[in-house]
């Protein structure tokens, strides 16, 4: 039996541990009563918080309860606040007197919101294991970067996860990753106060210092933790849509808790304020990208390279077909739902273009600092962002312009066109 096998089997037992309903077996078979009057001395796991967590319920499912009890106790002595470890702590010593069916079956059952939160992220935490790619494979959503952002965030709402990808000569290459929260109701925010974190590409814009949030949000600072990096929603595309709200943001947590459940925020996402502080050294404030999507696509490098150089042929085509003055090829790559920054709808705008490009007898446009994200879930979207450079012989100019395409019969096609802002 492969050890892939193995670990696969293993993870599947444990995500059925965390279930509301009883698993096929308890959390520790139920010893005779004396084993427990002197508890052994157990040998710590070593690594992250969420590797410990992870190490404690893995022995206490194998019945090594000693080493459990040693990794939990190690962990709240560096944790203190971290309430799953807690939980888990009053678990073992519940397991004394009698076997338990689940993660918290021994704590007061009047707090049962509370117990589900808890249960909810040690599944998060574990499921993960189950999927886990980016070490092998690279994100389908990171395709080209701009030369000027090292570094891209990806976040997976459905596995409250964070990742963060390095610019390796233009490829995506795995840093780190991180358990993060996101809103209470799930994702795709559409309007302000629904509770959901967006779906799309964005920019953090700006970084709020905890001492700056102390004087501008009083009391209300400590829910941000160590500080908060807002990031560009609602984006061009969102505002065209009619989305709306405003102040979404990844931040640490309050002082009195190490983490918080899966989906818990009014749309930010939010992290361990040490692991916040791990992400904060890869943002450049108006450089980064937060490509936020409902599920990571993990494909191959061959697959990867292939996506990439197809949607830089895309661009490049468009490009081109402006370029050369080619009026009905160039309008025929925007959407019949386009709409342009200025709010003009496909008609109005293949009209003024084709007006203006009556008007010229050559133009030369050359694309710089080109970037490419895809997004995913019920509106997949490529966002490209670059600095145009457009002469022709009655026009010179430069701009920063965004694009978001989409596919309209199986073809990528400009939904939106505009200033990047």
């Amino acid at each position: 039996m492969s050890s892939l096998f193995i670990w696969g089997k293993r993870s599947a037992c444990l995500l059925a541990l965390l279930m509301l309903a009883p698993p096929a077996r308890p959390i520790a078979s139920a010893p005779a009563a004396p084993r427990f009057l002197e508890e052994k001395v157990g040998v710590a796991s070593v690594g992250t918080p969420e590797q410990r967590i992870l190490s404690a319920i893995d022995h206490i499912r194998s019945g090594n309860l000693a080493n459990a009890r040693a990794t939990v106790d190690a962990l709240l002595k560096e944790q203190p606040n971290y309430r799953l470890a807690h939980l888990l702590s009053g678990d073992l010593y519940a397991m004394r007197a009698m076997p338990l069916t689940t993660i918290g079956a021994g704590a007061d059952s009047t707090q049962a919101a509370r117990l589900e939160d808890l249960r909810k992220e040690a599944q998060a935490r574990i499921s993960i294991r189950l999927t886990h790619a980016p070490q092998t494979q690279l994100p389908a959503h990171l395709l080209v970067f701009a030369p000027q952002q090292q570094y891209a965030l990806l976040i997976d709402a459905e596995a409250s996860r964070i990742y963060v990808f390095k610019n390796v000569d233009g490829v995506p290459t795995y840093v780190t990753e991180h358990y993060a929260t996101i809103g209470k109701l799930g994702s795709d925010k559409f309007r302000e106060g629904d509770q959901r974190t967006p779906l799309g590409v964005y920019f953090v814009n700006n970084h709020l210092s905890r001492p700056y949030l102390d004087k501008t949000r009083g009391a209300r600072a400590d829910l941000y933790g160590i500080g908060a990096w807002p990031i560009s929603f609602p984006n061009e595309l969102d505002k065209s849509e009619g989305r709306t709200g405003s102040g979404i943001w990844l931040h640490g947590v309050p002082a009195n808790t190490y983490a918080r459940a899966p989906w818990a925020s009014d749309g930010c996402v939010a992290l361990s304020n040490e692991e916040m502080l791990d992400i904060a050294q890869y943002i450049q404030v108006g450089q980064t990208p937060v490509v936020i999507v409902p599920k990571a696509e993990w494909i191959s490098k061959v697959e990867w390279q292939s996506r990439r150089d197809a949607a830089l042929s895309m661009v490049d085509g468009w490009r081109e077909d402006w370029e050369s003055l080619k009026t009905q090829p160039y309008l025929s790559r925007y959407a019949k739902q386009f709409k342009s920054d200025e709010g003009q709808d496909l008609a109005r705008w293949s009209s003024q273009k084709a007006s203006v490009s009556a008007s010229k007898s050559w133009s030369k446009i050359q694309l710089d600092n080109l970037s490419i994200y895809a997004s995913g879930g019920p509106r997949p979207h490529l966002t490209t962002s670059f600095t145009q450079n457009y002469r022709s012989n009655n026009l010179d100019n430069q701009m920063n312009k965004r694009q978001y395409w989409q596919q309209e019969d199986g073809i990528w096609k400009i939904i939106f066109e505009g200033a990047a802002t």
